[in-house]
């Protein structure tokens, strides 16, 4: 399983510090704050009153716990990340919050953690960095697995175009779209090139992903530019 690596998702080599991943993200990816957002509200529709414990795939820095648990003092987390100096930002993040307390992240692949009966899952842009080679069915099993029956997960991802023509215009938007949030226009430019290097399959191709890894009922919840959101149950 290809491990997701921080520095894929912006320019090889000279990639921001990582302390400044949530300002680049917030520039970069269209909705961000509503995909929170959509999440949030979500769990907070589905799961039950009480104690809740979350598995966080692709944990990264520590954000998405954070804003998650901000709120949701009864929530619990755990995060899992292959990419060790996000691990270590997010272990940073979370000392310094009352969130951490209620909030583990580990550095290892899903389908070698040991927890499972999961309430809920999020996996947040972090699917379209394994390809489909058979590594990104028995990622989203592995998901699967560690979850209760009839538990939900909130997945978002770079979906691909019908043909390079869309693909090439969804690029130039992408990038548009960057420029206008503050990015320096060549950073903008190889963000947007990025999408010709990760796995990202068609809508329809991770529906049935999701299907084939034994979640049901699946929803969608977001649609921004390249990226798309769904609600799926175990």
């Amino acid at each position: 399983m290809k491990p997701l690596k921080f520095e894929e998702q912006f320019e090889d080599g000279k990639h921001r510090p990582l302390d400044d991943y949530a300002t680049a993200a917030e520039q970069y990816i269209p909705g961000r704050r509503a995909i929170f957002a959509i999440v949030e509200a979500s769990l907070q529709e589905l799961l039950p009153a009480g104690p809740s414990n979350i598995l966080v795939v692709g944990a990264g820095g520590g954000e998405e716990i954070l804003r998650l648990g901000a709120a949701n003092p009864e929530w619990s987390f755990v995060g899992v990340d292959t990419f060790q100096p996000m691990v270590d930002l997010a272990h940073r993040r979370l000392s310094e919050s009352p969130v951490g307390a209620r909030a583990k992240v580990h550095t290892v692949p899903i389908d070698e953690l040991d927890q499972k009966d999961f309430d809920a899952a999020t996996c947040i842009l972090t699917a379209h960095f394994v390809p489909d080679d058979g590594a990104k069915l028995a990622f989203l099993e592995a998901i699967r697995t560690r979850l209760k029956p009839g538990a939900p997960l909130a997945i978002f991802d770079g979906v691909s175009m019908p043909d390079e023509a869309q693909a090439e215009l969804m690029r130039r938007i992408w990038k548009r779209h960057a420029i206008r949030n503050g990015a320096p226009a060549d950073e903008a430019e190889k963000n947007a090139q990025n999408f010709k290097k990760v796995a990202v399959v068609s809508v329809e191709r991770e529906e049935a992903l999701l299907t084939q890894a034994g979640f049901k009922h699946l929803m969608p919840i977001f649609r921004g530019l390249a990226i798309t959101g769904w609600l799926a149950f175990a």
